[in-house]
């Protein structure tokens, strides 16, 4: 009797714990129906997609630790809605969106693990009218990316992330990722090319050029950003540099008129330098013909020693259960093919079914400049890109 009753009291004590923890499910699911103009030879000009990446799996937990304070950790796992495998055909890691725990209280919010930086977190939904999402996009942030990993155009792996209670409308944001060391690649060697004995007429194969880089570590990732929220006006201004020390700073936000809500965004990237990019960014390839083959040396969205000027205005005007969409955007400066000089023209519309569905159509003309790198690949060539939408939305 006594050890049913000592059962029961461990399981009452058990089933009162686990009470004060909460497990809550979410996501979004869009199938979107998309014709492009010009594609790269051989590819299909319409396709089945998603609005930019938008499907998702989250689990949030929350467990309240008493004096104000809570555990938390959150994982969000993006998939393709066309074949349901992880985002970026696989090549993306299975929880894209997030892999964070941490806690918060009266101090804020402090986490551990994979996510958006501290100025990547917010600025989309601000800056651009779709928040980066469907072809009509406005592109706010054209040749910068927060690691040059798979799927890290926004996100960092091993990061510290820190989020300020609210004071007075301002938050301020920081993280960052301590340095990654880079083991030593092969010995220094000229290429040799194939030569034939001329006593045994054995021929030697070529050997390729082979490049040494002496080990080392990368840059601390670092990014910061302060937000103000009060009223009409949102207004964010942030700085960001990645391993490579590409560095980003930028100042977005919004104003809301009530009958509609602009937008607006300015950045300015600048690439880090070929040592920078050598240290910090992957392992040199062993065959090494031109510099084109350095992975994370030469290559990346902003030239090394680049500079990108980039802005974006748009408009949203909500009109019962339609939402009208309009966004302008521009970028020019030292980027890769597909990110000198170019400006986009957006135009949209949202249909509410319900608070949680939608149906969306959108339309994009890109005007493409200076994409002279590629010219048999019409999709990068020297005129108009156009691309059209039309797709449904359903959150849980």
């Amino acid at each position: 009797m006594k050890k049913t009753l000592i059962a029961l009291a461990v399981l009452t004590v058990s089933s009162a714990s686990f009470a004060q923890s909460t497990v809550t499910i979410s996501g979004r699911m869009d199938a979107t129906l998309r014709h492009t103009a010009k594609v790269a030879p051989g590819a299909a000009n319409l396709a089945v997609t998603e609005d930019g990446g938008a499907n998702r799996i989250n689990f949030s937990v929350a467990e309240d630790l008493g004096g104000g304070m809570k555990a938390v950790a959150d994982l969000g796992m993006r998939f393709q809605i066309a074949d349901g495998i992880p985002q970026g055909s696989g090549a993306r890691p299975l929880f894209q969106g997030e892999s964070r725990v941490g806690v918060s209280g009266g101090f804020g919010l402090l986490k551990f693990g994979r996510g958006l930086t501290a100025l990547q977190a917010p600025n989309g939904g601000y800056a651009d009218p779709w928040g980066v999402r469907t072809s009509a996009g406005s592109a706010y942030a054209v040749g910068y990316a927060t690691d040059y990993a798979a799927g890290g155009e926004g996100r960092i792996d091993g990061g510290i992330f820190y989020t300020s209670p609210n004071f007075n409308g301002f938050t301020f944001s920081a993280s960052m990722s301590p340095k990654k060391n880079v083991s030593t690649a092969a010995t220094a060697a000229a290429a040799v090319p194939a030569q034939a004995n001329l006593n045994t007429g054995v021929v030697t194969a070529a050997v390729p050029a082979v490049v040494a880089r002496a080990g080392g570590s990368s840059k601390t990732m670092q990014s910061l950003n302060l937000l103000y929220a009060a009223g009409p006006v949102v207004l964010g201004v942030g700085a960001e540099n990645n391993r490579g020390n590409d560095k980003i700073s930028q100042i977005y936000g919004t104003y809301d008129l009530g009958v509609a809500k602009l937008h607006a965004s300015s950045a300015t990237i600048k690439g880090g330098t070929q040592a920078d990019r050598e240290r910090g960014l992957g392992a040199l390839t062993a065959n090494l013909a031109t510099s084109a083959n350095v992975v994370g040396a030469t290559t990346g969205p902003v030239a090394v020693n680049g500079k990108i000027n980039n802005w974006t205005v748009g408009v949203t005007v909500p009109m019962g259960a339609v939402t009208i969409l309009a966004g302008y955007s521009g970028w020019n400066g030292n980027g890769a093919v597909g990110q000198k000089d170019d400006t986009k023209t957006g135009l949209g519309l949202k249909y509410d079914l319900s608070k949680r569905t939608f149906l969306q159509t959108s339309y994009a003309v890109q005007t493409r400049k200076n994409n002279n790198a590629t010219p048999a690949d019409p999709s990068k060539d020297n005129t108009n890109q156009t691309s059209f939408d039309m797709g449904v939305v359903h959150s849980f």
